[in-house]
């Protein structure tokens, strides 16, 4: 599974969207940016309203909060501090994007797991700093420990419990749920009808800015990603979120062999290294964030035809013979290109 941790240079070398033209002539937005969970955000919005800053931090970062490992006394980590059957009480919040990752597992018979999170360490891929590559004998233990199943949300759902010696890492979703949280927070509470939500390059934004002009963003080759190869007119979804994963740049290197951060649970290794991203748009950040990490971890077929059966909008590039080829799943060719 793809992780895409909360460390600002970790994150920052998975961007892979480019927002091309955010500001119109006639009418000019509030932009508020900032950095929060290891990177950097991005807020604009075509409004009235004043001092939206403290809002839209205090948002993003009670996510940050709730979910960031890098965080000793986040809930996530006092989950994994806890002993093993030991209820802990969580939020509503923590819960939505738990039960979302589990059912994606599900689904993905294992391959998207966010109880990956001792393995990802394990590789050096998360909080703690790895300089050498894991015994196999601590690969074949921990693999035997995630799953679908290793944690536990009781009957009212208002705490979890590890049921296996696993540790949670919501790093390949809770970008994504902060975004959706932002959004929320502007187009729900505040009523502003023209905005964009950017944090570490995955976004979410209206279907217009103003007066009817869409939001246009770019997807960039994975092997030159100061070129763009295609891009989505936001006037096209009846909702636009889109997120891009890839397993190309973040790499560890133990005794010069170069690893992918992109680690099956399944095996508990990394993918060998390609040159491939995929990106999917979602009427949600939270579900495109996930189903682009879903889909990355998986072989180019398998995921092809996984975002078939499902029904995603799913972009696939790859490099071949020096070059990127686009792939477009069945659904996303049924949009307005």
């Amino acid at each position: 599974m793809i992780q895409k941790t909360f460390p600002i240079l970790i994150l920052l070398i998975l961007i892979s969207v480019l927002v091309l033209s955010l500001f119109l002539d006639d009418d000019e937005p509030q932009r508020i940016e900032g950095s929060i969970m290891g990177t950097t955000y991005n807020v604009i919005v075509f409004s009235e309203y004043d001092n939206l800053e403290e809002s839209i931090y205090d948002s993003f970062n009670s996510v940050n909060l709730s979910m960031s490992t890098y965080l000793n006394d986040s809930l996530i980590n006092k989950v994994n501090y806890s002993d093993i059957n030991e209820w802990v009480e969580v939020s509503q919040d923590f819960i939505e994007v738990l039960r979302y990752a589990v059912d994606t597992c599900i689904k993905s018979k294992g391959l998207y797991d966010v109880s990956i999170g001792k393995l990802v360490d394990s590789w050096g891929f998360g909080p703690l700093d790895k300089n050498q590559k894991p015994p196999p004998k601590d690969i074949q233990y921990l693999k035997t420990q995630v799953g679908c199943d290793s944690i536990e949300i009781n009957e009212d759902a208002s705490a979890v419990k590890r049921k296996r010696d696993v540790a949670l890492d919501f790093s390949s979703i809770a970008k994504g749920f902060a975004i959706d949280k932002v959004y929320k927070h502007l187009s729900s509470e505040l009523n502003i009808d023209n905005l964009f939500v950017e944090l570490g390059g995955e976004i979410r934004t209206t279907k217009h800015k103003i007066g009817k002009t869409p939001w246009k963003i770019g997807v960039v080759s994975p092997s030159k990603p100061d070129k763009i190869v295609h891009s989505f007119i936001s006037s096209n979804h009846d909702s636009f979120a889109m997120a891009t994963s890839g397993d190309y740049r973040n790499i560890r290197i133990f005794n010069e062999e170069e690893y992918s951060h992109t680690i099956n649970p399944i095996v508990g290794l990394p993918n060998n290294l390609s040159r491939k991203s995929v990106s999917v748009i979602s009427d949600n950040a939270m579900i495109a964030d996930a189903l682009a990490t879903t889909l990355n971890v998986m072989e180019l077929q398998v995921a092809m035809d996984y975002a078939n059966e499902y029904e995603i909008k799913a972009l696939f590039i790859y490099e071949q013979d020096g070059k990127p080829n686009l792939l477009f799943s069945k659904e996303l060719q049924k949009v307005k290109m």
